[in-house]
């Protein structure tokens, strides 16, 4: 996969569509949506949401739909102690 080189506010308006389509679909619900991310993708995707925090994960809100974005370490470790 390429590198999203789009910057915050292309990657914002981006969430921005699912998020509206999201609610679209299920207006009378909560939508959560959880990105397992490599680590160049996380990264990245913490820069371009000016995220400097030193975590495995983070999330955003928008429009009530939340992106949660966990490093892929992180879900595989979780998978691993079932």
């Amino acid at each position: 996969m390429a590198t999203n080189k789009e910057g915050v506010n292309g990657l914002i308006i981006r969430f921005a569509q699912l998020a509206d389509d999201l609610g679209n679909i299920y207006p009378k619900s909560k939508s959560v949506v959880v990105f397992s991310l490599n680590d160049d993708d996380f990264n990245n995707t913490k820069i371009q949401l000016n995220d400097f925090s030193n975590t495995e994960q983070f999330k955003i809100d928008i429009s009530g739909i939340e992106f949660i974005f966990l490093k892929e370490t992180l879900l595989n470790t979780a998978e691993g102690n079932q």
